[in-house]
């Protein structure tokens, strides 16, 4: 199995361009896997409306590197996908990705419908309510942003496809599977019921700390390409300084046999001797994933749990109110206010939350635990 690690200084078309054809190249070239007349849906990571700068969403000149690509083998490419909470087209134009679209003459779909799609090995989920035009198309390359992440350690080709579940029809995934494992062995499913051609990772600028929206940008530097997104995932973790192999969706891939250790990798390219030392994000493990007693988890969760908290920089805009998944939070006197009997810590509100007004801080066991060395994220 390879991936390919391709050095990028700046997000200059140009350059984009040679380093994303670049890293392809390594692994056998566009014309291996992408055939003439095919139908290609490129699906980025555009999680909410923040221009590209922000490092919160795929860089608008890879999307159109794969673009171009695409078409170079006479195959026709068009974009997806769907935010949670944002408005689908607001989004792309605040990303930049509508405006390379249109300059590229492709179609961005705005994903409106759903349908089911079987999952027939699934561990987990038997059938996934997708996208229902995901069917219309030959290929799927998944084009993923370089990011630490609050809830899954980091994200990267395989999360990305999450997006391919319609709005807020996210939200479900949440309330079943609340254990970080449960939800990466979802992670797993839904990879292989998609089963993308290619994993291209933008990793020209990333983000560290408290990662998908609010952490801190760094650039790295690089673009990551793999056939296997579990792979793919696996070295950009290695390559932000994680132990790449606890990260919660490879651990569950793993498990599964369904994913290559990282000694079994093959990297290639100029990039693959770089190595990062990313922020962590501040939890991405919680106590329902170890060895603690369900009995003294449900009677300390407060405690043992590392638990979103609303700041001064609240606005109370409603946002996380509208599409916390177990209607934990209410706005009152125009701020948002936490229900913490409700709360199951996915921290969508922290993921979601535009400026940067909610913080996960840990309660006082959980913190003793740390310092003990008993626990440790």
């Amino acid at each position: 199995m390879k991936v390919a690690v391709v050095k990028a200084e700046n997000y200059q078309s140009r350059t984009v361009n040679e380093a994303v054809n670049k890293a392809v190249d390594l692994l056998g070239g566009w014309e291996k896997h992408i055939k003439k007349g095919d139908k290609v849906l490129i699906k980025p990571n555009m999680l909410t409306a923040a221009a590209p700068e922000k490092a919160v969403t795929t860089h608008p000149e890879v999307v159109r590197a794969v673009i171009k690509a695409v078409k170079s083998q006479g195959a026709y490419p068009s974009v997806a996908d769907s935010p949670g909470v944002s408005n689908v087209k607001k989004t792309a134009v605040k990303t930049g990705i509508w405006q390379v679209c249109e300059a590229e003459n492709v179609p961005f779909i705005i994903w409106e419908k759903s349908r089911t799609y079987p999952c027939p090995e699934g561990k987990f989920v038997k059938h996934f309510e997708l996208a229902e035009m995901i069917g219309d198309f030959d290929k799927i390359i998944s084009v993923a942003k370089m990011k630490t992440h609050v809830f899954m350690g980091v994200t990267g080709a395989v999360k990305n496809l999450f997006g391919c579940i319609v709005g807020t029809n996210k939200a479900r995934f949440h309330l079943r599977m609340q254990k970080h494992s449960d939800f990466a062995h979802v992670m797993v499913d839904l990879y292989y019921t998609l089963n993308p051609t290619l994993n291209i990772i933008d990793g020209i600028s990333g983000m560290e700390g408290q990662g998908p929206m609010s952490g801190d940008i760094v650039n790295p530097q690089i673009i990551i390409a793999s056939e296997n997104g579990f792979a793919a995932d696996l070295v950009m973790a290695d390559k932000m300084g994680f132990k790449a192999e606890n990260m919660p969706i490879a651990k569950a891939a793993i498990e599964e046999n369904r994913s290559a250790l990282l000694t079994e990798i093959k990297t290639v390219g100029d990039g693959k001797d770089v190595k990062y030392v990313f922020k962590r994000p501040h939890t991405y493990e919680s106590m329902q994933d170890t060895y603690v007693p369900k009995f003294i988890l449900k009677l300390g969760q407060n405690q043992l749990t590392a638990r979103p908290s609303i700041t001064s920089a609240c606005i109370g805009c409603g946002r996380c109110a509208r599409h916390c998944p177990p209607r934990a939070i209410n706005i009152k006197e125009r701020k948002a206010v936490i229900d913490y009997n409700k709360c199951i810590r996915c921290y969508c509100c922290q993921e979601l939350c535009e400026h940067q007004a909610v913080e996960l801080k840990d309660g006082l066991i959980l913190n003793l635990l740390k310092k003990i060395g008993i626990y440790k994220a």
